[in-house]
C-alpha cells in the first residue's frame, strides 16, 4: 500500500499525464463488467529466442531518482526494477517467490527470516552482504532518508544480521503482508558503502546507484538519456539479459511516442496514455500486448462534511454512474466492471478464492430509481456536489461529466470545479485545494498483487490516500485479520469480506478495472504484459522473437 503522501504526488502526476488523451483503447472484449477473457489475461508475451544489441524504451517522462526508497512512480519503477533486486520477487502472475533471499519463513508469528542467497555480487563484483540488507531495510524506516516505505514496515522492530548469510526481522505483531512489500520497492537492497559514501546524492545523475540486478547503469544525464547496460556477472541464469543495452527516454507527448513506436525509433513501452493505441494497433510493426494490471479508476470524495458524508449518497452515485458507456467509450472494452473493488489482476495468491467471490458478486448495474429513493431518503436532493476536473485532461474531464450526469440525473446540486493541468495534482498534495471540491477521479494502484495493498491505503485512519478522514472500525479489524493470517486462503478469505464492506460502504467509489498495455516492435518479445513490471527485473528477458 502506499505509505507516504510525497509518494501520491508522482502517482497523481502520472495519472494526470495518462489521462491526458482521449482513452482510446484497443479493442478486445465489451464493457460487460464481467468477463472470462478479461479475467484470463496473458501475463507474459512469448520469451525471446534470440539477443539483441540494443532497445531504447520510452517512459512517460523522465525518471527523477534510482533511489529505490523514494521510488514512487511509473518511471522510477521501470528503471529501478530493471538494476535493483528485491528480497523477494514478484512473478508475472503476482506470485510471490526467492529473489535476493533463496529463503524466507516465519519462524514465529512476529519474527521472519532471510537467507540471502549464495554467490550474489554488486556490480563492482563485491559480495553482497546481511549487513547491505539490514542497511537497505532500516534506510527506508529512517525518516531522515525522506523515503516512502516507513508505514509498510512499521510493525519491523529490529532487524538484524546473524551469521554470513541470515538476516532476521522481529515484528511488533504478526504481519502477513510484509513478504508483499519485500517483493516491492521498500525490499530492494542497494550497497551499503556505496550508500553511504554517496549520501543525500544517492540515486541521482551525480550519486548514481550500486545493486545486484541484471543490468548496471551505464550512463545518466538528467533530461536527456539514461542508459544500462547488462551486468555480465549476473547471478540469476534465468534472467541473463538477452538484450545488451537499454536507453530509457522519456516521452511525454502521445504522437511523438506512436511516430517513434511506429518508425522503429522507439523498441517499446508500458503506457500509460492510450490515446493512439488504436492507431498503433493498425501500425504493421508493433503489437500491443495487453494483460492483467493492479489499477482501478475511482471517484474519490475529498471529504465527508458534505453531502458525501451520507453513505447512501456515494450508494445512489455508484447506482446512477454509466460504467457500461464510460468503458466503452474510454477503454473500449479493455476493462471490467467493479464487481469487487480491487483489479482481478491483483489477484497473486489464493486465486480460485478469489474468483468465486468475484463470480459471486453482483454486476454494477445502473438503477436510477434506486439511486433518487436513496437520495431521497438521506434528505440529500438539492444539496450542492462540486466535482474536481480539467478541462486539459481529457478523461479526466470525460469522467467528470459522467459523474455531473449521474449526480444531476438523482436529484442532486452538480457542478465541476475546473482547474490547469498542472493543478489538478494538488487535489492528492494539498487540503486546501481538497477544500474546493466534494470529489474528484483518478486511476491508482497497491504495490504488489494483494486486494488489501490497495484498500488499506485509502481506508485505514493512517493511509496516505485517505484524504476524507474516512474510518470504519469493522473494515479496520478485518484487515488487521488479513494482515495478521499466515494462511493463504483465510487471508484472502479476510480480505474478500473488507472489499465487500468497500463496496457497501464505498469510501472511494470503483469506477472501472482497467487492463495493462505493452507495446512492441514486433521483432522484439519476452517482456511481461503485466503490471509486475513495476516491480521485478523482466526486462531482462526482452529480446529477439522466433
Amino acid at each position: 500500500m502506499r505509505i507516504n503522501k510525497l509518494r501520491i504526488v508522482a502517482v497523481a502526476a502520472c495519472t494526470v499525464v495518462a489521462l491526458a488523451g482521449c482513452g482510446g483503447r484497443p479493442e478486445l472484449v465489451p464493457a460487460t463488467g464481467n468477463n472470462t477473457t478479461f479475467l484470463s489475461l496473458p501475463p507474459t508475451t512469448d520469451a525471446a529466442t534470440g539477443h539483441t544489441d540494443s532497445a531504447t524504451w520510452a517512459l512517460y517522462r523522465d525518471p527523477t531518482t534510482v533511489d529505490p526508497a523514494t521510488a514512487f512512480d511509473y518511471p522510477e519503477n521501470t528503471v529501478i526494477s530493471t538494476m535493483c533486486e528485491s528480497l523477494l520477487r514478484q512473478q508475472p502472475d503476482g506470485a510471490i517467490t526467492p529473489g535476493l533471499a533463496s529463503e524466507y519463513h516465519y519462524t514465529s508469528p512476529t519474527t521472519l527470516v532471510l537467507k540471502l542467497r549464495s554467490g550474489v555480487r554488486f556490480w563492482d563484483g563485491q559480495p553482497l552482504t546481511p549487513a547491505d540488507v539490514v542497511f537497505s531495510l532500516q534506510r527506508n524506516k529512517d525518516p531522515e532518508v525522506g523515503g516512502f516505505y516507513g508505514t509498510v514496515l512499521d510493525r519491523i522492530t529490529s532487524i538484524s544480521a546473524d551469521g554470513p548469510d541470515t538476516v532476521t526481522l522481529v515484528l511488533s505483531s504478526p504481519d502477513y503482508w510484509l513478504p508483499g512489500e519485500l517483493a516491492a520497492m521498500p525490499g530492494v537492497v542497494v550497497q551499503e558503502r556505496f550508500a553511504r559514501a554517496r549520501g543525500r546524492d544517492y540515486g541521482t545523475p551525480g550519486g548514481g546507484a550500486m545493486c545486484t540486478g541484471p543490468y548496471q547503469l551505464a550512463e545518466w544525464t538528467s533530461g536527456k538519456t539514461l542508459k544500462v547496460e547488462a551486468n555480465p556477472d549476473y547471478w540469476d541464469s534465468s534472467l541473463k539479459p538477452m538484450t545488451r543495452e537499454i536507453e530509457f527516454r522519456g516521452v511525454s507527448d502521445a504522437a511523438t511516442l506512436t511516430t517513434g513506436l511506429a518508425t522503429g525509433e522507439i523498441s517499446g513501452t508500458w503506457i500509460t496514455d492510450t490515446s493512439t493505441l488504436p492507431q498503433l494497433q493498425r501500425t504493421s510493426n508493433v503489437t500491443v500486448h495487453v494483460g492483467p494490471s493492479f489499477e482501478t479508476e475511482f471517484f474519490i470524495p475529498a471529504n465527508l462534511t458534505g453531502v458525501l458524508g451520507d453513505r447512501r449518497v456515494r450508494q445512489a452515485l455508484s447506482l446512477a454512474f454509466d460504467r457500461q458507456s464510460f468503458d466503452g467509450a474510454v477503454y473500449q472494452g479493455n476493462a471490467v466492471g467493479p464487481r469487487l473493488s480491487t483489479n482481478p489482476g491483483t489477484w497473486g495468491y489464493a486465486r480460485d478464492t478469489f474468483t468465486a467471490a468475484w463470480d459471486a458478486a453482483p454486476e454494477q448495474t445502473r438503477d436510477l430509481a434506486r439511486a433518487r429513493q436513496l437520495v431521497d431518503e438521506a434528505g440529500a436532493a438539492g444539496k450542492p456536489l462540486v466535482i474536481g476536473t480539467s478541462t486539459g485532461l481529457a478523461t479526466v474531464n470525460t469522467a467528470a461529466n459522467a459523474w455531473l450526469e449521474a449526480a444531476e440525473a438523482i436529484g442532486l446540486d452538480a457542478s465541476l470545479h475546473n482547474v490547469s493541468p498542472q493543478n489538478y495534482i494538488n487535489f492528492f498534495t494539498d487540503p486546501d485545494a481538497r477544500a474546493a471540491v466534494d470529489a474528484f477521479s483518478s486511476t491508482t494502484y497497491g504495490d504488489y498483487a494483494d486486494p488489501a495493498a490497495l484498500i488499506a491505503s485509502y481506508v485505514e485512519p493512517n493511509g496516505v490516500q485517505n484524504y476524507s478522514g474516512y474510518a470504519n472500525p469493522d473494515l479496520s479489524a478485518v484487515l488487521a485479520r488479513a494482515r495478521t493470517e499466515p494462511d493463504p486462503a483465510r487471508r484472502a478469505e479476510a480480505t474478500i469480506e473488507a472489499d465487500r464492506l468497500v463496496m457497501q460502504d464505498l469510501p472511494w467509489i470503483p469506477m472501472s478495472h482497467p487492463a495493462s498495455f505493452l507495446v512492441l516492435d514486433k521483432r522484439l518479445t519476452g517482456a511481461p504484459s503485466s503490471f509486475a513490471y513495476m516491480q521485478a527485473p523482466w526486462l531482462a528477458q526482452l529480446g529477439g522473437g522466433s
